[in-house]
């Protein structure tokens, strides 16, 4: 009878502890040093939420996390160089990384799969490792030290949901041969910028074929020669690109928007046929003659253009819903030609 009871004993000794744990990798918990962090040392899976802060750690690693369903925030760790989840393999939770000065590694090597990933505001960052993502929903990358020295997790992405890559200084180019479709809201911007001096970054996106809203600025070389489809608007703002080239792009779902480009001189959308808001370019000064609308014929909303155009030629135009306004400062511009 006594063994039987202390069997008993065990049993519900371990069943406690079990269930413990299980509460323990679903609950909200702050770590602020690495003894913090031991009551999660042994979660496969987590899917509660841990935030990360504090001035205590240097590094933080959690190599039995295989499995993210809530959230993980490193936010304000002054003293933070070093995030290391080498056993995760998917998420469909969120991992922020927010105002880590001093963070230069974030390591997830065998991660495949990700529902968002944000870092924002982290000067000292130069590795950013995931070299097995596949499949990603949201990334946004901004203020960062990343340049082009390693391998970033955009290189290798096929679809993305949502995708921002803004204000990385050091970053002189970015290459995602690998991206066909942006669903939702692509933003390239002030890469490449020293103390917001400089001439920008070069983007390639070669395979991208659609996207849903699309932002370019600060660019000093673009090529999209596959995308055919934005779904809402579509604009170039001031970026240092001579020539905007959209080969094969046939519809802009709403706004199209190509203003404040100071060495623009070409514009070419060859096979663009209809833009369901307005047409804005405005703001150019080196772009003297609008042409390389060949085929568009309808523009939903308005036709708005200021500049120092010496000729504008829109020859399949047929309808503009929203009305036209037309303005040059040059004295042989002859607005006569864009009369029907």
């Amino acid at each position: 009878m006594a063994r039987l009871a202390s069997s008993l004993l065990l049993l519900l000794s371990a069943a406690i502890a079990t269930t413990a744990q299980q509460e323990a990798c679903a609950s909200q918990v702050q770590v602020s040093s690495e003894a913090d962090l031991s009551s999660l040392a042994s979660c496969s899976t987590f899917s509660g939420t841990v935030t990360i802060t504090g001035a205590n750690l240097n590094a933080v690693s959690w190599p039995a996390l295989k499995s993210l369903t809530g959230s993980i925030k490193v936010v304000s760790n002054p003293y933070l160089t070093t995030l290391s989840l080498d056993g995760l393999q998917s998420s469909t939770g969120i991992i922020s990384c927010f105002n880590n000065t001093l963070l230069s590694a974030i390591n997830m090597p065998n991660l495949k799969s990700i529902g968002s990933l944000e870092i924002i505001t982290a000067p000292s960052l130069r590795q950013l490792s995931l070299p097995s993502i596949q499949s990603l929903n949201s990334l946004k990358v901004e203020d960062t030290g990343l340049d082009n020295s390693g391998t970033t997790p955009w290189s290798s992405l096929p679809k993305a949901t949502d995708l921002g890559i803004s204000n990385n200084k050091f970053l002189k180019s970015i290459d995602m041969p690998s991206l066909t479709a942006v669903s939702g809201r692509l933003v390239i911007a002030a890469n490449g910028l020293m103390e917001g001096k400089g001439q920008g970054s070069s983007l390639h996106l070669p395979n991208l074929t659609s996207v849903s809203n699309c932002t370019f600025r600060h660019l000093t070389d673009l090529q999209v020669p596959s995308l055919s489809e934005v779904s809402s608007s579509l604009s170039f703002d001031e970026t240092n690109l001579q020539t905007i080239t959209v080969p094969q792009l046939k519809n802009v779902g709403q706004t199209l928007s190509i203003v404040s480009n100071n060495v623009l001189n070409n514009i070419s959308f060859s096979e663009l046929t209809s833009i369901g808001g307005a047409l804005l370019i405005a703001n150019n000064t080196q772009l003297t003659n609008v042409s390389g609308f060949d085929k568009l014929k309808d523009i939903s909303g308005v036709l708005n253009m200021r500049g120092a155009f010496n000729n504008v030629s829109l020859p399949a135009v047929s309808t503009v819903q929203g009305g036209m306004s037309v303005q040059s400062s040059s004295n042989s511009f002859d607005c006569s030609t864009l009369s029907k």
